[in-house]
Order: structure tokens, then C-alpha cells, then sequence
């Protein structure tokens, strides 16, 4: 799992009760090394922005109100463990110095004498590991658009995953979720009701919302009545992946086909996002429009796996279309074969259960090795030149 902030290659800081010049100092400090804000908040604003942004690095002043610093670093050391802590004082004191230490202070910083200490530390919590342990590998699912064949690949891949590893598979299409339905379970517990109680969920809470497929695929699903989805936050849903991290080794997330508050968060904390297309000019528009999405978002495409479902040899869109018109190559193809793939979901099977001999069957078990195997790396084959007319590079607005 990712830590937000970290992405760009520059930690992202909340400055808390700062004077105008340390401010100035800060700024000028770390111009190179963070995403910093225009302004210090107060001592009052720190905890609700810490959970709502998640910095890696809140630097608070203690020059004026060392009783209000103290307190508030306690309180982040509760509520937002995984941001450093930082005190910036105008002068060196033993006396504060072992005080911010106590309540959970990693640095005592003094400018500009510390700025080499501070530009270290800042740097440090933007490309250190997590500071949790042992985190899963999470991985997000999105279709171009509706009816690519997202959830049931997606289903279909935890199942193939849960037969060795512990697998959890999010329903987080708060639109029209319905991997209840491909995998054929009734759910005790969904997402609608895990939400309301995230911020104080881990991963033994989160099991407990769990519905078990035969396959050994832990699922959260969407509640059947849409009506029912609570109010949420980034942070709720933040959370609740959080919590899925610690207990799983794969989590696996279904965005759907549209981003939006809950999907975003979700691409953003994502170690693999899987975009799935179809072989036809629209589904493949549509992928072009997704990928520029994710751009927009900050999303690394090197993160991206590009997967063509339902291909044939007699597609509309080659591959190599494809992969000339999107920038980025296409990782598996899934045959298409709707007999085998209708029969399963209408009788609540695993395509496998249906026909393990099939083509997509074959072709759904290599989506597997997108998670647990090392990308593979090309150097000596040329890109393909493109082949299409001018009609189909001109649905794109060109690529550059």
C-alpha cells in the first residue's frame, strides 16, 4: 500500500502555529524537498486537517504556545500515527527539547542553524517504508467505461489468488456494485456498514464485516439497496484499506468505471492499477480518457497494467492499435467467450467451475501473475509503428 504524499518524490507538510518569519524560514528551508501550504493553521485547525490530509510531516512552532504544542503532538500521536512530528522553536532549550520528545516529537529544530536537519528528516518520511509492518499489495481494478468485464475479472483473479494466498476483495463501485452477484454470496455485513465505524477499524473489525466465498475469497461487497450507502470520507475509505493492508496479503479493489471520491483515494494508495478495455473504438476512446485521468490525478503510469478482455482475432482494434493509441502496453488479453463467462455468472460459478479447459479460463489465470510476479521489462523491441488511419489516431486528439 502507497502512502499519499510520497508519489510525486516530495513529502507533503501541515505547518501548525508558526510565526511569519518561521514560516518564511520553513519555506525557503524546504522548497526543494516538500508540498508545503501557503499558510501556518492553528492549533485548533491541526488535528481535523492532519486526518483529512494525511501529511507525512507536520512541523508545529513552539516558540509561543509550547503547553498548545505538547498537547497537540499527543493527540497526532493518536489519531495520526503515521505522520512525523517535527517542533520548530527559535531557540534551543534542554528543557523543551526532552519535552517534545516525551509526547512524541521526532526532531527539535532550530532555523536556520537546523535546516540540514530539517531538509533530512523531511526527506526521510517522504520515501521511507510505511510505518506500519507487514502491509499487503493493493490493487484496484477500473474499466474504461461500463460493462468491460471489470467486477468478473476481477472476482475472478481473487479467486484464483485465494487458493494459496489470504485474499480480500473491496467492492468500492458505491455506483452499481455487484461482486455479490458474480461471486454468488450473501453478505451479513457491507461496506455501507463498515463505513459509519472507520475511523477505529482494524483488521480484526474489518474481518468480522467479512462474507467467505467457497473459493476461500474474502469479500466486502455494496449493499443491495443503493439507498443504504452512509455519508463517507476519503479518510473513511483511506481507513478501511488501511485495516484491509494489515490483514491481507492481496487486497483487492473493484473502482468500477467512474472516480470519485472513494475510487480516487483508492488509485492513490494503489501498488497496481488494472485498467480493463475492450477490443472496439469506444471502449478503447474511453481508455485513452482514463489514462489521462489518472495523469491529472498524479498517477505514475508505470503503476498502470493495461488488460484487453473479450479480444479475438477478429477484433475490430488490434492490439497493436491499441497499444500505439494508449502509450502503454497491453499486459494479458482475455479471449472472449460470453457462452462460458454468461453460464457462469447465471448459475453463480467460477468460469473455472464451468469449463477449466476454456480459453478464458486459461486466459483469467494469467491476470495472477500481474500481482505476484516482477513487471517484465523489454529493452530491445522497438515500439510498433502505427499502422491505423488517420480516422482512429484522430479519436484521440493525437498522443503527445
Amino acid at each position: 500500500m502507497r502512502k499519499i504524499g510520497s508519489a510525486r518524490g516530495a513529502a507533503s507538510c501541515l505547518l501548525v502555529g508558526l510565526t511569519s518569519e518561521q514560516l518564511g524560514m520553513v519555506k525557503e528551508t524546504l522548497a526543494a524537498e516538500a508540498v508545503l501550504p501557503d499558510r501556518s493553521i492553528s492549533f485548533g485547525e491541526a488535528v481535523g486537517n492532519t486526518k483529512r490530509q494525511r501529511p507525512d510531516v507536520v512541523v508545529v512552532g513552539m516558540t509561543e504556545a509550547m503547553d498548545a504544542a505538547l498537547a497537540l503532538a499527543e493527540a497526532l500521536v493518536k489519531e495520526c500515527p503515521s505522520a512525523t512530528l517535527v517542533a520548530l522553536s527559535s531557540e534551543r532549550n534542554a528543557e523543551a527539547i526532552l519535552a517534545a520528545m516525551r509526547v512524541g516529537y521526532k526532531e527539535f529544530v532550530v532555523l536556520p542553524e537546523d535546516a540540514a536537519r530539517l531538509r533530512k528528516v523531511v526527506h526521510d518520511a517522504a520515501y521511507s517504508d510505511d510505518s506500519d509492518d507487514e502491509q499487503g499489495l493493493v490493487a484496484s481494478m477500473i474499466g474504461a467505461k461500463g460493462g468491460v468485464g471489470t467486477t468478473t475479472l476481477l472476482a475472478h483473479l481473487a479467486a484464483d489468488l485465494a487458493a494459496i494466498h489470504r485474499v480480500v476483495l473491496i467492492d468500492l463501485d458505491f455506483h452499481m456494485g455487484d461482486a455479490a452477484s458474480v461471486l454468488d454470496v450473501t453478505p451479513k455485513d457491507t461496506i455501507a456498514d463498515v463505513l459509519p465505524r472507520a475511523d477505529r477499524i482494524d483488521e480484526r473489525m474489518l474481518t468480522g464485516s467479512i462474507v467467505v466465498h467457497r473459493s476461500k475469497t474474502h469479500v466486502l461487497p455494496q449493499p443491495s439497496e443503493l439507498e443504504k450507502l452512509p455519508e463517507y470520507t476519503a479518510d473513511d475509505v483511506y481507513n478501511v484499506i488501511r485495516a484491509a493492508a494489515k490483514g491481507y496479503m492481496f487486497v483487492l479493489a473493484d473502482c468500477g468505471s467512474s472516480v470519485d471520491t472513494a475510487t480516487a483515494l483508492t488509485l492513490a494508495v494503489s501498488d497496481l492499477i488494472i485498467l480493463v478495455t475492450t477490443p472496439d473504438v469506444i471502449s478503447v476512446r474511453d481508455a485513452f480518457r482514463r489514462i489521462k485521468q489518472l495523469e491529472a490525478l498524479g498517477i505514475e503510469l508505470d503503476r498502470v497494467r493495461l488488460v484487453v478482455n473479450r479480444n479475438s482475432k477478429t477484433a475490430y482494434i488490434s492490439l497493436a492499435d491499441i497499444e500505439n493509441n494508449l502509450g502503454i502496453p497491453v499486459s494479458v488479453t482475455i479471449s472472449d467467450d460470453s457462452k462460458t463467462v454468461d453460464q457462469a455468472i447465471n448459475e453463480g460459478q467460477l468460469v473455472r467451475e464451468v469449463n477449466r479447459k476454456s480459453d478464458v479460463s486459461r486466459d483469467i489465470s494469467k491476470l495472477v501473475a500481474l500481482l505476484t510476479d516482477d513487471p517484465e521489462e523489454d529493452d530491445d523491441e522497438e515500439p510498433e509503428e502505427e499502422k491505423s488511419g488517420g480516422w482512429f489516431g484522430g479519436l484521440f486528439g493525437g498522443k503527445g
